[in-house]
């Protein structure tokens, strides 16, 4: 069966589009023992065995998303790729695939996703660059209006890492429970560091009344 580069590409855009994003593991209904969600990896292979033929807006997009991978290239140059993305990378520099590619449409299934979160942080990067420093030494006590903009829960600490925006300013911080991404608070903590990246992290964070 022939298996072009750009249908294994384009129908691993589709698929993330249909799944909302990076499914690995089988969703199930809450009340019933059946799936509502197949993983990424196992709706593409399913569509390339049945010879699904993407269409011209999944093809162009798949071609952007191998692009963003080839672009790994100058990363690779300066030795700045962990394993995964130098398995990204040889994958997107592929021109040609066959059915025993297995391995590769699963690594190409999660890579739509992968994109879209490079560029997520490089956008957020820029906005840090341009942002200003939470204005103190260590050690000082800050108070002000945060909204959050990242949240995820650490196995060995037992807390959530917390990121969001004062102001004009970026911080984070280790919390009890998790924050919704959005969610607008008024807290109270201690500067811990001043990075040089313009982030501030705080500690003996807590949240304080909404002044009136």
């Amino acid at each position: 069966m022939k298996i072009t580069v750009d249908q294994v590409w384009a129908l691993a855009v589709r698929v993330d589009r249909d799944n909302g994003g990076y499914v690995k593991l089988p969703r199930y209904h809450e009340t019933l023992d059946v799936v509502k969600t197949q993983p990424n990896k196992f709706v593409v292979k399913e569509l390339l065995r049945a010879n699904a033929q993407p269409t011209e807006e999944e093809i162009t997009e798949g071609q952007r998303v191998r692009a963003h991978f080839n672009s790994y290239t100058f990363l690779a140059l300066q030795g700045k790729l962990n394993d995964f993305q130098h398995q990204a990378l040889k994958i997107a520099q592929m021109d040609s695939f066959t059915d025993r590619n297995q391995l590769e449409f699963a690594i190409i299934s999660c890579l739509p996703d992968v994109a879209r979160r490079d560029q997520a942080r490089k956008d957020m990067m820029n906005q840090i660059r341009d942002s200003e420093q939470v204005a103190g030494d260590e050690g000082e006590v800050v108070q002000g209006e945060i909204t959050v903009i990242g949240t995820r829960f650490s196995q060995e600490y037992g807390k959530f890492k917390i990121d969001a925006r004062m102001g004009e300013s970026f911080v984070d911080f280790w919390f009890g429970r998790e924050l919704a991404i959005g969610e607008s608070l008024s807290i109270k903590g201690k500067i811990k560091q001043q990075r040089g990246n313009k982030t501030t992290q705080l500690n003996y964070v807590k949240m304080v009344d909404r002044a009136v």
